[in-house]
């Protein structure tokens, strides 16, 4: 009898300490588009529908652990931070008739340098910006693929024909209903074979149709993709944001890809990377250009240091000069904090208290703190 009255005390003891615990709201604003964010919804939260997820993300751009946490808590929440606003508000007050504006995002691995970049292109998206969006260069460089092959109209270079078809497909996935409405065309005739040809005025959808279905020409459909719309932003027919993650490995020294005949290729080799290095050169206007380095974009052996100049080395740094460094750092105090409500509120954390000691383990780096709560 004693021990079921105990064990009765305990069970009322610990409900009366549920109850009296109150599991934390994170703090959000009910702005949807990012145009209306400003500097009073720093570290707030707020939701992407699923449609506009869809059509900005579906092959590419969100960093896979954070792709996990959404299917888990059925919702996109992206945290507003200084960094994405910054260049948000900056692209607002723009004056687009001049050549294409820089901006290089960097910081620590794990600050939050690719969902900042997210921020960035729903914004755009939002705003009817084009998007010409490499969602990480690595993918192309990092991992030994067998379809590479020498370009048979670049003497010397090589062709990823199957990562260009998936690329394309990336393109018109983003941007197929906004070209349509658009009417962008061809400006002249491209012959691919006797057979095949493009003819001037040709919708831009189609030419990446094309490149989709004969993916052997795939590469250098990127390539007069990305003239043609430079050629139409300059004649202010529309705007474009060209956007790369993990922009530093254009300038690693070596890939893992070989070709047929089993000859190694560096990235300065590959075509598809001389499109993207020609993507971020200032030589059109009515659009903007917004780059991410990142150490985890490098080779093993050059990670000591997230400062751009390491990263991309003078070589790079000369090929985007000038351009206007942003930092991502760690979470402030307030970001920190709400995104420990956030995880409370949707019981990804399943403890309260431990804060400061989770502020030591993770140094506030949004990342390590997501890996850090998981087991909690």
């Amino acid at each position: 009898m004693r021990a079921y009255r105990r064990l009765c005390n305990y069970a009322t003891a610990a409900v009366k300490q549920e109850t009296q615990y109150q599991i934390p709201t994170a703090a959000r604003t009910d702005k949807k588009n990012p145009a209306d964010h400003d500097s009073y919804d720093v570290s707030k939260f707020y939701t992407i529908d699923p449609k506009t997820v869809g059509n900005i993300f579906h092959l590419g751009g969100l960093p896979k652990p954070y792709i996990e946490q959404t299917n888990m808590f059925a919702e996109t929440a992206l945290m507003i931070r200084k960094p994405a606003l910054e260049i948000i508000n900056s692209l607002k007050s723009t004056d687009f008739q001049k050549p294409a504006i820089r901006y290089l995002l960097y910081g620590q691995t794990g600050s939050g340098k690719s969902l900042s970049l997210a921020h960035i292109l729903h914004y755009a998206y939002s705003s009817k910006f084009i998007l010409y969006h490499i969602p990480y260069v690595p993918i192309w460089l990092k991992y030994d693929r067998k379809e590479v092959n020498w370009s048979p109209s670049k003497n010397g270079m090589a062709d990823i024909p199957l990562i260009a078809a998936q690329w394309l497909k990336h393109f018109v996935h983003q941007n197929g209903a906004l070209l349509n409405e658009l009417n962008l065309t061809t400006s002249q005739d491209y012959v691919w074979s006797q057979r095949e040809t493009t003819p001037k005025g040709t919708k831009l959808n189609e030419l990446v149709t094309h490149g989709i279905n004969r993916a052997k020409y795939a590469c250098d459909c990127m390539d007069i993709l990305l003239n043609e719309l430079k050629a139409h932003c300059s004649n202010n027919k529309c705007k474009m944001l060209v956007a790369i993650d993990g922009f530093n490995a254009f300038f690693n020294e070596k890939t893992d890809l070989k070709t047929e005949d089993r000859v190694k290729v560096t990235p300065q080799q590959v075509t598809i990377v001389q499109t993207g290095l020609s993507a971020v050169l200032s030589d059109w206007n009515n659009g903007a250009i917004v780059m991410v380095t990142s150490p985890r974009a490098a080779l093993n052996t050059k990670r000591e240091s997230h400062l751009p100049i390491y990263l991309i080395g003078r070589k790079g740094f000369e090929h985007i000069d000038p351009f206007i460094p942003v930092m991502v750092p760690e979470l402030s105090t307030l970001e920190f904090n709400n995104m420990l409500d956030y995880y409370e509120e949707k019981r990804w954390l399943q403890k309260s208290g431990g804060r400061k000691e989770l502020e030591f383990l993770t140094s506030k780096l949004p990342a390590d703190l997501m890996a850090r709560c998981a087991p909690l």
